[in-house]
């Protein structure tokens, strides 16, 4: 007796489709290419319940009823007696929802700091300036905007230009 795959368990298998419709009429060809993959499978994992993917089931019928695949790669994965069949490079819910908390995990690690987590101010507090800063921020000019300080000297300079010498 075949030896029974244990639940959960992951297997990818190539599915040979041309015999199943070979026979059949020109419109029913990828019809019967869906139910060969269940068969196969079924036949496989020894499951009654086949439940095909919405990706796998929209690449069967890319080419339309007339022209199918002559065969398919799949990735089956048994559980509680159901065949979930998928294509080998789709992920599955529970897959992506890993990924997805494995990432936002990851923001939140490097949002966090160690001065953060420790209670400390990662930033000294300021003291109130001297007497002196005051004084040197009051003798201070405002700074100007350096494009105007370069149109100001060009007008200098044409000026200069234009006054003549003696």
């Amino acid at each position: 007796m075949a030896k029974k795959d244990a639940p959960g368990e992951e297997k990818i298998f190539t599915i040979p489709l041309r015999l199943s419709w070979k026979s059949s009429s020109r419109v029913e060809k990828t019809k019967k290419s869906v139910f060969a993959v269940k068969g196969f499978v079924k036949k496989h994992t020894h499951t009654s319940d086949v439940k095909i993917s919405q990706k796998l089931n929209d690449v069967l019928w890319t080419s339309g009823a007339q022209k199918p695949l002559s065969r398919v790669s799949v990735k089956v994965n048994v559980q509680d007696g159901i065949a979930n069949v998928r294509l080998p490079e789709e992920t599955t819910l529970e897959e992506e929802k890993r990924k997805f908390l494995e990432e936002k995990n990851r923001k939140r690690q490097a949002e966090k700091t160690p001065e953060a987590e420790a209670g400390q101010n990662p930033e000294p507090a300021k003291s109130e300036p001297d007497a002196k800063d005051s004084a040197q921020q009051q003798t201070e000019e405002p700074k100007q905007d350096v494009s105007a300080t370069e149109s100001k000297q060009e007008v200098k300079k044409e000026e200069q230009k234009s006054e003549p010498k003696t």
